[in-house]
């Protein structure tokens, strides 16, 4: 436990850091973390004597982040980043095809299905997942935001509501589960209980619930639309990850973070969070909704 707090309170401050910088610094951090989760995914997928293909699944998940950086860089419209980020993945999806039929052809690849599918679902969690935390942190969808003590762009405190949302479902799921828990919540995940899943569930609600009233200027509608966005998606970003440790039989993706394990058992819930969160920003800010 010890370890594990020393490691978040140094994560903490390393991501206050970065996030407050922006720009180059914190799409280069974001990019990192996606290629350390693409090793440890080809990792797991390697012990159990499957092949993620590098060429496309691994460049292709950078590339994707990459976009998402440059598409802020040249100042690029967000609906044409957004479009060519899509056209990528489709291509991608087209020569990941093409480069397991080479493994099948010339190198007697037995599992190309299996190859072919683990290293597409690879570069969308890998990739695609981890750029819309750059496209949510420079989201421009409403005013700079003036808390006092420092005025912030509005992508990072929409990129602040999900963190501290997510941290909260972590939190309150842990601690409320290990006083109160006793009914299983998931196979998947026999640690988990169903107390420490309600618990995640409502504080995480209420954290995100708060935060949007006081720090975006949406409309209470809209702050409970967030909300439950995020309490629901965040649990189901660290089942879908303890889903894909449990079929590859791995209790860890990684040991990057002492106490926390790899990137992936620390960003899970994030990576499927922040895209639903942008896109509901988004939502808002075409439609007018603000306060």
């Amino acid at each position: 436990m010890l370890t594990r707090i020393i490691t978040g309170l140094v994560g903490i401050a390393a991501a206050i850091a970065i996030i407050t910088k922006g720009g180059l610094v914190f799409s280069a951090a974001v990019l990192l973390l996606s290629a350390v989760g693409w090793y440890e995914y080809h990792k797991m997928a390697s012990s159990k004597g499957y092949h993620v293909y590098p060429l496309t699944s691994g460049l292709g998940s950078l590339l994707l982040v990459g976009m998402a950086a440059l598409g802020y860089y040249v100042e690029m419209e967000q609906v044409f980043t957004l479009a060519f980020m899509l056209m990528l993945t489709a291509l991608f999806f087209i020569f990941n095809a093409i480069e397991g039929l080479w493994h099948h052809c010339m190198r007697d690849d037995k599992n190309w299905l299996a190859n072919t599918a683990l290293s597409m679902w690879g570069m969308l969690y890998c990739g695609l997942l981890f750029a819309h935390i750059i496209i949510l942190r420079v989201f421009d969808g409403g005013p700079h935001i003036d808390l006092g003590f420092r005025v912030f762009e509005y992508g990072e405190v929409c990129l602040w509501v999900v963190l501290l949302g997510t941290w909260a479902s972590d939190t309150f799921a842990y601690f409320f589960g290990r006083a109160f828990g006793k009914t299983p919540f998931c196979s998947v995940s026999p640690k988990k209980s169903f107390e420490g899943a309600v618990c995640g569930f409502v504080g995480c609600f209420i954290t995100v619930l708060a935060l949007c009233i006081l720090c975006l200027g949406v409309s209470l509608a809209q702050a409970v639309a967030v909300a439950l966005a995020v309490a629901f998606f965040a649990p189901v970003g660290d089942l879908i990850e303890s889903i894909i440790k449990r079929s590859f039989e791995i209790k860890d993706s990684g040991n990057i973070f002492p106490g926390h394990g790899g990137v992936l058992d620390r960003f899970d819930s994030l990576l499927f969070t922040a895209p639903v969160v942008y896109y509901l920003m988004l939502l808002i800010s075409i439609f007018g909704m603000y306060q």
